[in-house]
């Protein structure tokens, strides 16, 4: 009787989800940038009644008629100058639910606009040009509704994550590097080390002491972020800058980078900033840089365990996140 030959299950690897981690972890930003809780909150600001003028003017009753039989507000779909004005960065939700590209968006003549989705920043000229702007992107908008049916909130989301996911995809912008933004990665993991609940190459997750969760992600633009995640949502806390360039006679221009970053995390949100800098300056003249930051830290100095700067920003991290 002839032996049967035992078949040895082969062992297959796991992929890594750490990319998809990283985007996740950058979606949290842009939720508060871009997608419809910018909006939301932005919105609750507003006066109605002007909100609903320009709405009529810029839209007509015909077309937010449509959009009202699906209970949706004509700005959820279309631009108003009130709406750009208020948040300027609100641009790329628009841009995002067109399903356009920086790429594709932000060529001639439409490039002067950038700025407003990059740095929430609205020009005098720029506000000239926001009425036919308006004009232009509601004729998309509506060639886009009209095929689009029927219509909802989700749909609006699922729409912007189309756009969205090949964008971070594109720009890898979530890619942590290997310089002076690793090794403060390498630092903040080993000071939360005790109450990681999961880490990749650029995402922690800590339990705080309240049993909730928070998040430390190294991406770009701001550099790193701290977000707490709370059941109703994620919730915005600190932009971290870092500029790893020693020599001095260039430090001006980064802090001035750095200002740029936290102003536009400031309007997604945020409401700590911090600025990390290698190039040695008196706090004076980096606050004059950049006015919004609360702390300034010398990397060197920071990385050093057993020195105030060192001792500051643990205890600060720690408070932040609600750790001890």
């Amino acid at each position: 009787m002839a032996r049967k030959t035992a078949i040895s299950r082969p062992q297959f690897p796991p992929f890594s989800p750490d990319l998809q981690l990283q985007f996740w972890a950058r979606l949290q930003q842009i939720r508060n940038e871009y997608l419809s809780d910018a909006l939301s909150q932005t919105v609750k600001e507003l006066d109605i009644a002007k909100l609903d003028g320009e709405l009529a003017t810029f839209v007509g009753s015909a077309r937010l008629a449509a959009v009202a039989a699906y209970s949706l507000r004509g700005e959820t779909f279309f631009p108003v100058p009130y709406i750009l004005k208020t948040k300027p960065m609100l641009l790329g939700y628009y841009r995002l639910l067109y399903g356009l590209s920086q790429k594709e968006f932000y060529k001639h003549p439409f490039s002067r606009f950038r700025v407003m989705e990059e740095q929430n920043q609205l020009s005098t000229a720029n506000e000239h040009f926001l009425p036919p702007l308006c004009k232009s992107l509601g004729q998309t908008a509506w060639a886009l509704f009209s095929g689009i049916q029927p219509l909802s909130p989700a749909t609006i989301h699922e729409l912007q994550l189309l756009t969205v996911g090949p964008q971070l995809r594109g720009s890898r912008n979530v890619r942590i590097g290997q310089g002076a933004t690793a090794r403060v990665f390498e630092l903040v993991r080993h000071l939360v080390s005790s109450h990681i609940e999961s880490s990749t190459n650029t995402v922690i997750t800590v339990k705080n002491a309240s049993g909730r969760m928070v998040q430390i992600a190294f991406a770009a633009d701001p550099d790193n972020t701290i977000i707490e995640m709370l059941p109703s949502g994620a919730i915005p806390s600190v932009s971290i800058e870092i500029k790893g360039g020693a020599d001095v006679s260039n430090v001006h221009n980064r802090i001035g980078e750095a200002e740029k970053s936290h102003q536009k995390a400031k309007a997604a949100g945020f409401t700590n900033f911090w600025t990390i800098l290698r190039a040695k300056i008196s706090e004076t003249a980096a606050k004059r840089g950049s006015p919004t930051t609360n702390v300034f830290f010398n990397l060197d100095e920071m990385l050093k365990a057993g020195t105030h700067p060192h001792s500051q920003f643990r205890d600060l991290l720690y408070h932040t996140i609600g750790v001890g």
